[in-house]
């Protein structure tokens, strides 16, 4: 089979062939986008049977856990070309997954429970990601692979929430509670780490950092959620539109660095068909995030083959910034040793996903000089005097980034490093 089939086949040649996206050059890392493609098809179970022969299986196990597509890739491989992987090979990718399903049932049953405890003491909460969107995307909990559960609760429960979660044995890296949530800084959520270090809950009460352009109407967001079942629970989540909005919202702050990132708007693309793609853009342009929508959708096109509306699709492929945009997420996504994080531009994507120079702008010098929980931790300053974190910030900025951005432009990694995400 010929490189032109192979590109045709992991990336949909769409209206404009001259702007494909790239394809990654690893056999590891074609065959786990053959797998996470939707397309069902003979010729990309052949492709993929042709590309097992040439792959590293314990490299291939590495790249699915860093792109968290670990229930995708070994589904796909078991039922298309269980003759053909190494038996060594087939084992280390199961076991990989039981433990992925053992954690997803984990994290799941966690999940109903807490929100049960909010519950009780009148804590309103919507679920996105995790558990909820395994269940409405992919059609079981143990189809997407994920670490933690995501709530989002209205800012004044925030105290009363944090109070729960660590009666709970959870734990925060806060550890003064009296300012959590405190609209001065840039802290939009805060990760609660779970008993013994298994999972925990990222509870969010905004969907984004201030600095980011995505501003749904807060009211709206809870007067349009939707109930979905769990373990015979009632769960809130996000509405449909809302969902995919902040999907591609979230890819692009975090430069799409993971494959499932995209495998999500894939799934819920195919999970959803009917969904209105043009209310859906209108949504996107108030919320002033149209070109990370129409980034979202391109990229789960051109890499997985998710189905478009010509019109849609022919916004985004003759926008060159977006198509460009696309092409970096496409080259980035496999580059690099899988057990480190690699020290890539983290801050470019995100600034070119962001349409307006003011709004760019606004993101740098959140990121750059906003104060944040850990200015206040570090320094506990009266309210009148919270102006000065605006000085203190880029020394603490220089002290956290300093060394990494050295260790970067040299090469070094150090073993801290290795692994993390």
């Amino acid at each position: 089979m010929g490189e032109g089939v192979r590109a045709a086949i992991l990336f949909c040649q769409v209206i404009r062939p001259e702007t494909p996206l790239p394809v990654p050059a690893s056999p590891e890392a074609r065959l786990i986008l053959c797998c996470a493609a939707l397309a069902h098809d003979d010729e990309r179970e052949a492709l993929a049977r042709e590309l097992v022969a040439e792959v590293d299986f314990d490299l291939l196990g590495r790249l699915a856990k860093r792109h968290a597509v670990t229930p995708t890739v070994y589904r796909f491989l078991e039922r298309a070309c269980a003759e053909q992987m190494p038996q060594a090979g087939a084992a280390a990718l199961r076991t990989r997954l039981q433990i992925v399903v053992l954690f997803n049932r984990h994290l799941a049953a966690e999940l109903v429970r807490i929100v049960r405890l909010f519950a009780e003491i009148g804590i309103e909460t919507l679920s996105f990601k995790g558990p909820i969107l395994a269940a409405t995307a992919y059609e079981s909990i143990e189809g997407r692979q994920y670490g933690d559960l995501d709530l989002l609760i209205r800012r004044r429960d925030l105290p009363r929430a944090a109070e729960l979660l660590r009666a709970q044995g959870y734990s925060s890296n806060v550890q003064r509670c009296d300012r959590l949530g405190d609209p001065y800084f840039q802290e939009f959520e805060e990760f609660f780490t779970a008993p013994a270090g298994i999972g925990g809950v990222d509870l969010h009460w905004q969907m984004t950092p201030k600095s980011f352009p995505f501003v749904p109407d807060e009211e709206a967001t809870w007067a349009r959620a939707q109930e979905v079942e769990l373990f015979d629970a009632p769960i809130r989540t996000l509405d449909p539109i809302d969902n995919l909005l902040y999907l591609c919202v979230h890819g692009a702050k975090h430069g799409w660095h993971s494959l499932n990132t995209i495998c999500d708007v894939a799934a819920l693309l195919r999970a959803l068909p009917g969904l209105d793609l043009e209310a859906a853009l209108d949504r996107a342009t108030r919320c002033g995030s149209q070109r990370m929508l129409l980034a979202g959708l391109y990229l789960a096109h051109a890499m997985l083959g998710a189905e478009l509306p010509g019109e849609l699709l022919a916004r985004a492929v003759y926008d060159d910034r977006i198509v460009s945009l696309c092409a970096k997420v496409a080259r980035d996504l496999f580059r690099g040793d899988p057990d480190v994080d690699p020290l890539v531009d983290p801050w470019l994507v995100p600034l070119r996903s962001i349409e307006l120079p003011a709004a760019r702008a606004r993101y740098v010098v959140g990121r750059l000089l906003a104060p944040t929980m850990g200015d206040y931790q570090a320094l506990p300053l009266p309210d009148a005097l919270f102006p000065l974190y605006w000085l203190t910030r880029p020394f603490r900025m220089a002290a956290q980034y300093g060394p990494r951005l050295v260790r970067g432009a040299f090469g070094i990694h150090t073993g801290e490093e290795a692994g993390s995400r």
